[in-house]
Formats: structure tokens, sequence, C-alpha cells
């Protein structure tokens, strides 16, 4: 379910970010430029706003794609489908990677994502749910033992 509902975040957050981007690089451009001027960042005035729009773009496909990678993921894992697994543990791992770059970037909140993403590559990797994706063995049956004649 954390799988399914970070996946319909993801997608809206990619595209939020998508249109935010498009809406930099085109319509506030020059604005921006004067805004960044009087917050007193000249250094970053210098950057075009079309770049930064680009950048906010590129950063809302990434999210994008990993919403719907997200959202394929946890319809897979309902199923129980092998594949689902895999793909989870691939999208937990770069999810978590992501979330220690933006933490070490300043975004504390990622810390919530980088949480979320740990305990479903930690529930992942447990035998149960590892025999029930068809990735573990399942556990031996206890023996019983019969009554001597």
């Amino acid at each position: 379910m954390l799988a399914i509902l970070g996946g319909i975040a993801g997608l809206f957050a990619g595209v939020a970010l998508i249109g935010l981007g498009l809406l930099v690089g085109t319509l506030l451009a020059s604005q921006i430029s004067n805004q960044v001027t009087l917050a007193g960042y000249p250094g970053l005035s210098g950057l075009e706003a079309g770049l930064i729009g680009t950048i906010v773009m590129v950063i809302g496909v990434v999210v994008l794609l990993m919403g719907i990678l997200y959202l394929a993921v946890g319809i897979g894992f309902f199923g129980g489908k092998g594949w689902s697994w895999t793909l989870g543990v691939i999208v937990s791992v770069i999810g978590i990677v992501l979330a220690i770059v933006q933490v070490a970037f300043g975004s504390w909140g990622s810390i919530v994502s980088l949480l979320i993403g740990g305990l479903i590559l930690y529930y992942l990797m447990r035998p149960h749910v590892k025999t029930f994706f068809g990735k573990g063995q399942a556990a031996a049956p206890m023996p019983t033992s019969t009554p001597a004649p």
C-alpha cells in the first residue's frame, strides 16, 4: 500500500514540477532574475531562468518516473508477482539513494522518504515475503515423529 501511495504522490509531484519548470522557464524569466538579484544572490541571477526551469523540469521527470515505477510495484505486490519484488528492491534502493542526496543538500523532510524506503526494503528482504514472491525457499515442514509399533 505504501508503494501505491508513494506512486500516486510521485505522479502528482512530478507533474507539478514539470509545470513549474515550464512556468519558470517561459513566463517568469525576467521577474525571477530580478527577484534573485534583490534577494542578495547576484551570482545566481546570472543563471538563465530557462536553465533553472530546465533543471526543475528534469527533476520533475525523475520524480514522475519514480512515481510510475512505485505505482507498478505496488500493483504487482498485490498479485505476488516475482517481477514486482525485484523491481521493488531496485526502486527502493534508488529512492533511498535519492533521499540521502536530498538530506545531504539540506532537505530534512526527505528523512521520511529515507525511512519509508528503508522499511520497504527491510520488509522485502524478510524470508516469508521472499517466499510469497517466489524468491526464497519455503520453510521446511517440521518433522513429525511416528509412534513406534
